[in-house]
């Protein structure tokens, strides 16, 4: 997976969270026709406020039946050591060689579970690829401890990924409702840093389709190795985030956009 960031834009996508085998089934059969070789499908929801939690790891092993064998890569959301742990022991079975992406989100700042779920999963498959958002503030000094963190704990750099969503806006300006503001040039400050790819997740940064595509445009600009992209057969029908999930068509013009067709 990482071999991808060198050579091409990595591309995740997929729906914000698995909502049932035929919805996974159904994206996997949209998806890799274009291209896109790693699909996300979280288990685990952590949410702001009550709702709907995801389906949890109870469906593990469906998110890896219908992906695995497809030569696919699934990815998802990890919140503590015991979904590592899941993770980890439910890979065994489809070999060495299996593919899978699992990150850490932005709300998970606990730097103990941080260092527990990275000693897991180096544990794991050697491509079992670990990717990091940065905290919920803007502050460089806790991004690059995150990092640092997951080193010290024995995750080995090579399989490690950073990925940019943005700071809660608070009380700053913020003129295009974002959900999340960007910082691309702190991005790009903490990518040369840290000398590992940097992926950027223009959905939980523009919280709405509109502003995805602007995101993306502005985005265009600088070095990004990659994309996670939340895309859904019917978006409005999504049970969570569906203000900023795109439809497949919408997808098909971000592709566009960072293969240089259109801007």
């Amino acid at each position: 997976m990482l071999a991808e960031c060198l050579s091409r834009k990595l591309i995740i996508a997929g729906p914000c969270a698995l909502e049932s085998r035929q919805q996974l089934r159904s994206c996997c059969s949209l998806l890799q026709p274009l291209g896109i070789t790693a699909i996300r499908a979280s288990l685990w929801k952590p949410r702001t406020q009550p709702g709907w939690e995801g389906l949890g790891g109870e469906s593990l092993e469906l998110l890896l039946e219908e992906t695995l064998p497809r030569g696919l890569a699934p990815a998802t959301e990890i919140l503590n050591a015991e979904h590592a742990k899941l993770i980890v022991a439910a890979l065994e079975k489809y070999g060495a060689d299996s593919k899978m992406l699992v990150w850490l989100g932005a709300r998970n700042q606990n730097h103990l579970e941080q260092r527990a779920i990275a000693q897991i999963l180096a544990a794991g498959p050697k491509n079992l690829t670990f990717m990091f958002k940065n905290q919920m503030w803007a502050e460089e000094r806790h991004w690059i401890g995150i990092y640092e963190h997951i080193l010290d704990a024995g995750y080995p750099r090579e399989r490690l990924i950073a990925c940019h969503r943005g700071f809660s806006p608070g009380m700053a300006p913020n003129p295009d409702n974002l959900r999340n503001l960007p910082d691309f040039e702190m991005a790009m400050r903490m990518k040369e840093k840290m000398k590992i790819p940097m992926v950027l997740d223009p959905s939980h940064i523009g919280g709405s389709r509109e502003n995805v595509r602007k995101i993306m445009q502005e985005a265009q600009k600088y070095a990004f190795d990659g994309y996670l992209i939340e895309v859904h057969e019917q978006p409005e029908q999504a049970r969570t985030d569906t203000k900023q999930q795109l439809s497949v068509e919408e997808f098909q013009e971000l592709l566009r956009m960072i293969n240089g067709e259109v801007k």
